[in-house]
């Protein structure tokens, strides 16, 4: 899904000494606390200091917030995940150093929290910087390092949990054998990231920042393109699970198995006032007749219902229901357009959240059932085409 070419050791041609971003062999560097910190790439500048090569984690949320994390020990200082690009028999890349980074410090992993950015604009280059780190006293002055130059490797949230509440699924423990670094996450915006950064650390951040406007821009250009816009009509015999979420929602096997072969339509047409939200009409069983018409704004919001709902429940008096609406980067839809809309529910029987994605010019409908009263879950898809 990421267009941004490889980054690393393995990736750039042997130039001389004074301009080559890592050397190799003799790039390696450790500390008396070698279990602490391992053997590390370093680059060597005209001046013969040495910079320790690190990579940053930038993972933005649908709002294009950053994913930041408060120092254990240090209230009030926040950062993103960072950490030294590991030296040994095979070298890590830029990439792989911040996806384990990312993993090691907050619990997060590649193609199940997070994606790699998709990159189709033009990124202001170079994604790095030095900082120095003398002075401070730390194991990187007295290991030789004058400071460091961090690399940062863009991720998108690909999580409706991490999205909505980060600290509900991240875990700070410190992975793999490591130390935990953060007492807390959140999300923040970049602006406020730049403002209250370390000072030592505050010029890397002004570069992320910048690299960051076109891709923020980006993002917001794919949620705004008219994805869904059109009518669709479920295809029954494509359904996996159908029958298995309607009955953990309290219907009958009977009843289930009927409403999962019933025609489902709807017309999905972009709001005026906000290309990103949606207004949808969904029609009866004969395809003609309309049921409800419901707009899906972003953020938080409230849905008022009738009667008994499937989903919501009820005893026929009707209720409101808990919704939220927002984009995630999803691996599974087209690499034209990588994102899906969510819709988040929070109801008397359960949370369901539904993720709607385009692939191969077909409507894919993923829904996922947390019961209010069990521990696990069901999932179903339903596939929809253009009618």
């Amino acid at each position: 899904m990421n267009n941004q070419k490889p980054s690393g050791p393995a990736s750039l041609p042997a130039l001389a000494i004074n301009q080559l971003l890592f050397r190799m062999p003799a790039l390696f560097s450790g500390t008396t606390d070698s279990e602490r910190h391992p053997l590390s790439q370093f680059v060597t500048d005209d001046d013969g200091f040495k910079w320790r090569l690190c990579a940053g984690a930038a993972v933005l949320n649908s709002k294009n917030q950053l994913l930041i994390g408060e120092r254990i020990g240090k209230p009030g200082v926040w950062q993103a995940p960072q950490g030294g690009v590991d030296g040994g028999p095979t070298p890590e890349t830029f990439t792989e150093a911040a996806i384990r980074e990312l993993y090691e410090e907050v619990g997060l992993k590649k193609n199940d929290h997070v994606l790699l950015e998709h990159i189709d604009c033009e990124l202001p280059m170079p994604l790095k910087c030095k900082y120095k780190t003398t002075g401070t006293g730390g194991w990187l002055e007295n290991a030789g390092f004058v400071g460091q130059e961090l690399n940062w490797v863009i991720f998108r949230c690909a999580n409706s949990t991490l999205e909505r509440e980060p600290s509900l699924i991240s875990k700070l423990s410190g992975l793999n054998g490591e130390d935990p670094e953060f007492s807390a996450v959140r999300w923040e915006s970049i602006d406020w990231v730049v403002k209250n950064i370390w000072e030592k650390k505050a010029k890397p951040y002004r570069v992320l920042r910048e690299a960051l406007q076109p891709v923020m821009k980006r993002w917001d250009e794919r949620c705004a393109e008219p994805l869904f816009t059109g009518r669709w009509a479920r295809d029954a015999s494509r359904s996996v699970g159908v029958v298995e979420g309607l009955i953990a929602r309290g219907l009958s096997e009977e009843k289930a198995a009927q409403k999962a072969k019933e025609p489902y339509i709807q017309d999905w047409q972009q709001h005026n006032g906000d290309k990103r939200e949606w207004s949808v009409l969904t029609y009866d069983i004969d395809g003609r007749t309309p049921r409800r018409e419901l707009l899906y704004p972003l953020g938080d919001f409230e849905e008022v219902y009738e009667g008994v709902s499937t989903l919501f429940g009820g005893t026929g008096a009707g209720g409101v229901v808990k919704r939220s609406c927002f984009y995630l980067a999803e691996i599974n839809a087209d690499e034209s357009n990588p994102i899906a809309h969510v819709t988040v529910s929070e109801t008397p029987r359960g949370r369901e959240e539904s993720l709607r994605y385009i692939k191969n010019g077909e409507l894919i409908l993923r829904r996922t059932f947390w019961h209010s009263w069990r521990t696990d879950k069901v999932v179903s898809t339903e596939v929809f085409v253009r009618s």
